[in-house]
């Protein structure tokens, strides 16, 4: 199955416009949903992660701009692309300066409207990465790993629309277990994803791209682990690689057969992983580190102890 590039809303009351663009942007890998008018697509918006809009600006009940407004106050990082006819040449202006990303004149060239969407879903994916970045630059000096797990997974969950997020590290036997989650999880769920990633770690030899695993491969391939009651519906599994070893996994789920897991989910992933990473590796440096301090510490009490010990032998034996 084919990742998804990322999930488009068509808005415009004339079929023929909204059949020409789903079946372009279909090609183009995206997952394209449709409203016939304003009304229909701030429903759309309401229920579905829309990355980017593409919406007439003359529209009943609900237009364009109102539309453009209300995408803006629901979802911000949204991009909205509007089109237009030159009577409503002024109005498109508007939403420009209303944070629409741009426009285009009908009868516009499908070509150009493609480019136009491919560089609003760039510029809505770039936001969103420096947002990510700057956040985890700057928490990401912590040295305690409890300090740090729920800050990893608060980020990973504003990265990446799931149900739950889990953390798996490498124990001292080599063998996965699960560190951290978004959720409580019941004991049986926790060892079936902890069996689920040991299976896919025995099966990763000098292999670290990262795994998505959808629906029907969840029933054929791990039908030993997840039965039929499973409510798992897709999967990324990321592996945490430092100095050519994974170190631990990340893993993402859904429960909804409609909605799985997109190139733009990996892309944001990566944009601050290679930093969980090391800053596992820096907490469990520190770690070891302190343990190696509060043994000297140890020693260095005993040694002094000593010292007064014998001390007290030569005080008693130069006595008459």
């Amino acid at each position: 199955m084919s990742v998804s590039k990322g999930k488009i809303l068509v808005v415009d009351d004339e079929q023929a416009i909204r059949d020409l663009l789903i079946q372009e942007f279909v090609s183009l890998g995206y997952d394209v949903l449709f409203a016939v008018d304003g009304q229909d697509a701030i429903s759309k918006i309401t229920s579905n992660k829309i990355n980017v809009v593409v919406s007439d600006i003359k529209m009943p009940k609900v237009d364009g701009i109102t539309l453009l407004k209300t995408i803006k106050d629901k979802s911000p990082e949204t991009e909205v692309v509007i089109m237009t006819g030159h009577a409503t040449m002024d109005n498109a202006l508007y939403a420009m300066r209303s944070g629409a990303y741009d426009f285009v004149q009908k009868p516009f060239n499908i070509d150009e409207l493609s480019a136009l969407v491919e560089k609003a879903m760039e510029k809505r994916e770039l936001k969103i990465l420096l947002a990510l970045y700057e956040s985890s630059t700057a928490i990401f000096s912590s040295v305690k790993l409890e300090e740090l797990f729920p800050v990893f997974i608060s980020l990973l969950k504003n990265a990446i629309s799931s149900n739950d997020v889990s953390i798996f590290l490498e124990d001292t036997k080599k063998q996965m277990y699960l560190a951290a989650s978004s959720i409580p999880i019941f004991d049986v769920y926790r060892r079936k994803l902890e069996i689920f990633v040991s299976k896919i770690h025995q099966g990763k030899s000098g292999n670290y791209e990262p795994l998505i695993i959808n629906s029907s491969d969840i029933t054929e391939k791990f039908s030993d682990i997840f039965d039929s009651t499973t409510e798992v519906k897709s999967v990324l599994v990321y592996p945490m690689v430092f100095i050519w070893e994974i170190i631990g996994y990340l893993v993402f789920t859904k429960t909804s057969d409609d909605v799985i897991f997109t190139q733009s989910d990996l892309r944001n992933i990566l944009v601050f992983v290679s930093q969980m990473v090391q800053s596992i590796n820096n907490t469990k440096l520190y770690e070891k580190l302190e343990a190696k301090i509060v043994e000297l510490q140890a020693t260095l009490l005993d040694l002094e102890a000593a010292k007064e010990e014998i001390k007290s032998l030569k005080e008693v034996n130069s006595c008459p």
